[in-house]
């Protein structure tokens, strides 16, 4: 599939070549400004139409299909669309198709300036770090350190530091617990305790963020070891006090892609309510819909589109002044919210969210075979580390610290390195003893 992300790559950087050209006035500099406006235009949709296409094509084609069949039998109409078999989704196409169009659209915008080097850009969409498994990267925020970019030991130790976190977040605590949620999540749902359900909500939970927050580490430290700096991708999302702080905190990359290309363009909040939460509701869709093609990611999205909505309506105001409850109620929401995630049908999504409310009695002792020793290990590191501990970090190193400022920060620094090259070690380790190493990533 490397074909295809060259021409996604030269599709864009040729169309925005030529809209650079325009406002340069390089080419139709005798047109009317109108006509310029409607060519520029033109270029613009002719490039997110081929590039959204083929995401669609090779990501969401048979899922419209059998979305059209479904509603062909609801209205009675027996005419049925045939699937395509073998459709290949090729590696990373969420990510590198969202690339170049936010590329596109910032010089399109003229928040930038045109790309002439082409070898620039393809290094920008191909680095090998983000390529893959994100986060998503805006070449408005790395166009200069293609010129000034410095490699140096300090920096290249520091992504070193910040990969080995990384991998230490996927391969010690999300492999572990993901053992758990798997074995949960494979459970006939009519024997899933009120534990049990529980447990498999708390292990995916724990999961899915140390996974994600974890190869986004690796890239940002990848990255910083060869002289570029990524802006941090999440910002311990499970201390939110509101489902609106969550996605603030989560996913951040994603989160303002949303926001800035889709959500500002269709209006934001400027035209009235109504027209607000029709925003809300469509950019929460298409983040579901970009994580899968499943109905699971759909309601996912709108899922959370409807509590923001609540929350601008009326919740937010209501637990303004109640931060424990605050806290459970959103973490409550992104819980049940991971379900939908998880499940592989949205029957499977509700019948698991009822063993979770207690359908199916609570039978603690049944829940203890999914606790192995490293996966409670696991758990309460995880739980340990979804907690922002830099304020109170801060705090230990102004009262301690005293006159002698430098030796004390060096010997914080040497810590943190210590730290992390143990954790590299272990974490190699676990790598060559485990064949167990689940890439949720492969679905993008």
């Amino acid at each position: 599939m490397l074909l295809l992300m060259y021409f996604v790559i030269l599709l864009n950087y040729g169309i925005s070549l030529l809209i650079g050209c325009i406002d340069d006035g390089k080419l139709l500099s005798s047109w009317s400004k109108e006509k310029v406006r409607l060519a520029r235009k033109g270029l613009l949709l002719f490039c997110i139409v081929v590039c959204v296409g083929l995401l669609w094509y090779y990501k969401y084609w048979n899922f419209s299909i059998h979305i059209f069949n479904k509603f062909a039998a609801l209205l009675g109409v027996s005419y049925k669309l045939s699937f395509v078999d073998k459709i290949v989704l090729p590696l990373g196409i969420s990510f590198y198709t969202f690339h170049v169009l936010s590329y596109t659209l910032d010089v399109y915008f003229k928040k930038m300036k045109v790309e002439t080097n082409l070898l620039n850009f393809m290094t920008y969409v191909l680095m090998f770090p983000q390529l893959v498994a994100g986060p998503i990267v805006r070449y408005i925020d790395i166009q200069r350190q293609f010129c000034n970019r410095a490699v140096s030991a300090v920096g290249f130790a520091n992504g070193i530091r910040k990969f080995s976190f990384g991998l230490a977040k996927k391969i010690l605590i999300a492999n572990t617990v993901a053992k758990a949620a798997d074995k949960i999540f494979a459970v006939p749902v009519e024997e899933l305790s009120l534990t049990i359900a529980w447990l498999g909500a708390v292990c995916y939970t724990l999961q899915i963020y140390f996974d994600f927050s974890g190869y986004s580490d690796m890239a940002i430290g990848l990255a910083k070891m060869f002289g570029f700096h990524y802006k941090e991708n999440f910002n311990y999302p499970y201390i939110s006090k509101t489902v609106g702080e969550f996605w603030r905190r989560w996913h951040i990359s994603l989160s303002t892609w949303l926001r800035d290309y889709v959500y500002i363009n269709l209006g934001g909040n400027r035209l009235g309510k109504v027209h607000f939460y029709c925003n809300i509701l469509i950019v929460f869709l298409l983040s579901g819909l970009w994580h899968g093609a499943n109905m699971t990611f759909v309601l996912w999205g709108i899922w959370y589109g409807v509590f923001i909505i609540l929350e601008s309506i009326c919740l937010k105001n209501f637990l303004e002044n109640r931060k424990i409850m605050a806290h459970l109620y959103t973490v409550g929401v992104v819980m049940f919210g991971w379900v939908l995630f998880r499940a592989d049908n949205v029957a499977y999504a509700f019948d698991y969210w009822k063993a979770m409310c207690g359908s199916n009695g609570a039978d603690i002792v049944s829940a203890l075979e999914f606790l192995k020793n490293d996966v409670i290990f696991a758990i309460i590191a995880g739980v340990i580390f979804s907690l922002d501990w830099r304020d109170a970090y801060k705090k230990h190193i102004i009262e301690n610290l005293g006159k002698d400022y430098h030796r004390s920060f060096f010997l914080y620094k040497l810590t943190s390195y210590i730290i992390a090259f143990g954790l590299l070690f272990i974490s190699s380790i676990s790598i060559i003893s485990s064949t167990y190493n689940p890439f949720i990533y492969f679905r993008f």
